[in-house]
């Protein structure tokens, strides 16, 4: 007899018959399946409403709104105790869900994330936080600091997601509107973490338009952060130190692409923000590259 989890899993979809049928396939390989698969197909123009409905996923459409939207259409339509994200294009390991379910039963939780296997093209390169120590315990400080969350590794109480507001949907938060739930979840109770890789995450070569959404997109996300924590110092300092690493972060990309004085404004206005080693190295290199 199949076990199941009270879990549904959510997965907004645009564009994505390239990828959608594996990460589908693995939805249906768990040890344990969820009770739900909810697909949302996001405006698309190619066959990814069929590849749902061919897997036996509740499909829901609606015009293009982005993944946010889309994650939020599949909350509203979730019934289950639980509710797992998995972005189109990646895919879980066999025993992810039960695993998942079974640590925030165990720990009486109200979300986990793991690590996750990196995938670009058609290699597995590493795991995401190979090279970072994150805690069992991910406080709202600790994502001040960089998000080590990938929305496809988090299994979250149906309750506490609903109960913080789902995924912000405004524009400029498309590719930071999980990180910004993070945040708001890890408010009231920090999130749990397995540092197993039990995701496979595939990543896509950015543009420099892209990159700079995002800075647009924390930025957004830290206004709300310093106003909510006006006047206490150190979550001031985070956040300024965390608007200067993604303008260094942007500046490295605008210096690959040759665009030297952009980058070396945007290395000025970190230096403003928060002074730290790896802004004078860059600062240096603007320097050396004379």
């Amino acid at each position: 007899m199949t076990r199941t989890v009270p879990v549904t899993v959510v997965v907004p979809a645009y564009n994505a018959a390239r990828w959608l049928p594996t990460a589908l396939d693995s939805v249906q390989q768990q040890t344990a399946l969820p009770t739900a698969v909810v697909v949302v197909d996001d405006g698309s123009d190619d066959d990814t409403a069929a590849i749902a409905m061919r897997a036996g996923a509740l499909l829901l459409r609606q015009d293009r709104r982005g993944p946010g939207a889309a994650r939020n259409r599949g909350i509203a339509a979730a019934a289950t105790e639980f509710v797992a994200f998995l972005d189109a294009d990646d895919w879980y390991t066999p025993d992810k869900l039960e695993r998942s379910v079974g640590e925030l039963e165990r720990l009486k939780a109200a979300a986990l994330a793991t690590d996750a296997w990196v995938v670009r093209g058609d290699r597995i390169e590493a795991r995401k936080n190979q090279r970072r120590t994150v805690p069992s315990v991910v406080t709202m400080e600790r994502l001040l600091q960089g998000n080590p969350v990938i929305c496809s590794t988090v299994v979250a109480r149906l309750s506490a997601v609903r109960a913080v507001g789902g995924f912000d949907e405004h524009p400029d938060l498309v590719a930071t509107e999980d990180f910004d739930l993070w945040l708001r979840l890890a408010r009231r109770e920090p999130l749990a973490y397995l540092p197993d890789p039990m995701t496979f995450y595939r990543v896509h070569t950015g543009s420099l338009s892209a990159n700079e959404r995002f800075l647009r997109g924390v930025d957004r996300i830290l206004d709300r952060v310093a106003k909510e924590y006006e006047g206490e110092a150190h979550f001031q300092n985070l956040v300024r130190r965390r608007r200067a690493d993604v303008r260094l972060d942007l500046a490295w990309d605008l210096l690959e692409a040759g665009k030297r004085q952009e980058a070396k404004d945007l290395i000025d206005e970190a230096r403003r923000l928060a002074s730290t080693w790896k802004g004078l190295r860059m600062r240096l290199r603007t320097l050396l590259a004379r």
